[in-house]
């Protein structure tokens, strides 16, 4: 029914929203950053619904419950092809350029992030150039070579960016789920991670405190043509000691424009590991209360009130939630395993997955092919998010920033398309096709070369799994000294008795201050 598939797309943007909501403060965040996040990520998770729709109406013999006209199939698929392609190569790199911009007027934000965005580019046609020359050969110069060359080009590298994650993500997932079911190894990784995230969480906190400094500084200068701008500014500051004043002459245009971003920078940044020391500590305190429950049978939380009573809550939290984790994990294991073969076999009779498309009709078979396309996205797109790139890029609940919320979003967009090639590759090749494939194999077969480079890299996703599985990479940041700056924080191992030392000793304090507040009440 066409209406179904309507109230299917609708049910996806509510889902868009509170995840962007979850990760961005929205009173805080412009409205063009929220519009450009939307359409990245509603993109990303379209094909959650679109591709079992696709699939069932032209596998199945007769009209699915979801349904939509195959002519409008195309128009969907072409407009998110298209509009992920603009998004990611121009839209989203020049709303990041003019959104961190300091410049106060508009038309200089615009003119830097045009400039900013014209570099990106540069950059691009320059790596795409041996593409053009190879493409020019052998399907000769022409509109239509120009228009394979981009999709070819663009899929390939997202490909490769998908396969990685996904690999990595069919791994985490089960991992991540077995490992919540142990509240020792919670307790563990968190004593070992403490130690760098408070070094972090310092560093940030001195840089905020340097830079306010220096805005503070700027007092002495207010009364000059940049009256009302360093008044935003003081105002953004901490109050802390000012750096000695400012010569007139220093502060220029370019001057302030400079202080604003690294003032937005380091009150964003120092806001961050602020939320997330705090989110560590109240973790921590949580599981030493369940593993203390374990002598006494009754659990009561020191940080929160449980609806459940000190037995009930010690009989679901030291019992039942464990097993639902390991339950959880066993599944997602099962399934994961399930991908991985599939992807492997993909266009050949073995594909389980696919084959299991094609048993079924009509509504069951777009309900399977929901299940395995969300859990592709949810692999990829959740181990892209625990990624930290030297510490630049991070999502963090209501504290990401503009730069990191972009590059996530660009990501995920990215990935789009390759993970609806993957599951749509996995269905047997006599099947019929699908107007996926009629729209985007004839540009990406067009030379032997993107034909066999597509048909065979996602079967080395073994390579991002076995990696996973072994903890290869994690071994690989050690060696090279990222382990605090790129890779996920759950594996970040540190000192785990001078963990344990700052955990106590910060609960400590907590309590000290919550009974001082009680007292003076």
């Amino acid at each position: 029914m066409l209406w179904l598939s309507i109230v299917g797309f609708g049910l996806i943007a509510i889902l868009v929203v509170r995840i962007i909501g979850f990760f961005c403060a929205f009173r805080r965040a412009p409205l063009s950053l929220l519009l450009a996040l939307f359409a990245a990520v509603y993109i990303a998770f379209s094909i959650i619904l679109l591709v079992p729709i696709d699939l069932a109406t032209t596998t199945s013999d007769y009209q699915p419950l979801l349904y939509l006209p195959r002519q409008a199939t195309f128009a969907l698929w072409r407009i998110v092809y298209w509009l992920s392609f603009a998004l990611t190569w121009a839209i989203l790199p020049m709303t990041q350029a003019f959104l961190e911009s300091g410049h106060k007027d508009r038309s200089k934000r615009m003119q830097e992030a045009i400039r900013s965005n014209a570099r990106y580019q540069l950059v691009q046609l320059t790596l795409a150039a041996v593409g053009l020359v190879y493409f020019t050969l052998y399907a000769g110069f022409s509109i239509t070579s120009l228009k394979a060359m981009a999709i070819a080009l663009s899929h390939s590298y997202s490909l490769i960016l998908s396969i990685i994650f996904l690999g990595i993500g069919v791994v985490g997932i089960p991992r991540a789920l077995y490992n919540r079911s142990s509240s020792d190894k919670r307790l563990r990784a968190l004593e070992e991670l403490a130690p760098s995230l408070k070094d972090h969480q310092t560093e940030a906190r001195m840089q905020y405190s340097d830079v306010s400094a220096e805005v503070r500084a700027l007092t002495s200068v207010m009364d000059g043509p940049f009256e009302l701008w360093i008044a935003e500014l003081i105002n953004d500051a901490q109050d802390v000691v000012p750096a000695p004043p400012l010569n007139r002459m220093q502060v220029t245009e370019e001057y302030l424009s400079t202080l604003t971003f690294r003032l937005r920078k380091c009150r964003l940044q120092y806001e961050r590991y602020e939320y997330e020391w705090n989110q560590l500590i109240l973790q921590a305190a949580d599981l030493l209360d369940i593993i203390a429950s374990r002598q006494t049978h009754e659990l009561r939380f020191r940080m929160r009130n449980s609806k459940l009573s000190p037995k009930l809550a010690y009989f679901y939290y030291v019992w039942i939630k464990p097993l639902l984790f390991k339950i959880y994990a066993l599944l997602t294991a099962a399934f994961s395993a399930l991908v991985v073969m599939s992807e492997i076999l993909e266009s050949t009779e073995f594909s389980i997955l696919g084959f299991l498309s094609t048993l079924l009709d009509g509504f069951q078979q777009e309900l399977l092919s929901f299940a395995i396309v969300g859990y592709m996205c949810i692999a990829a797109y959740s181990s892209l998010a625990k990624v930290r790139i030297f510490n630049i890029f991070n999502l963090a609940p209501r504290h990401t920033d503009t730069r990191s919320a972009i590059f996530y979003a660009t990501q995920i967009c990215r990935m789009t398309i390759p993970l609806a090639y993957s599951y749509i590759s996995m269905v047997p090749p006599h099947v019929q096709s699908s107007v996926f494939e009629e729209f985007l194999q004839p540009s990406i077969n067009l030379t032997p070369l993107g034909k066999y480079f597509v048909q065979w890299l996602p079967r080395f996703i073994l390579i991002p799994v076995l990696v996973s599985y072994f903890n290869l990479y994690h071994w690989l940041q050690q060696k090279l000294g990222f382990l605090d700056s790129f890779g996920e924080d759950e594996e970040a191992v540190g000192s785990r008795a001078e963990g344990r030392d700052l955990i106590s000793y910060e609960l400590n304090a907590r309590r000290i201050r919550a009974e001082s507040r009680q007292t003076t009440l």
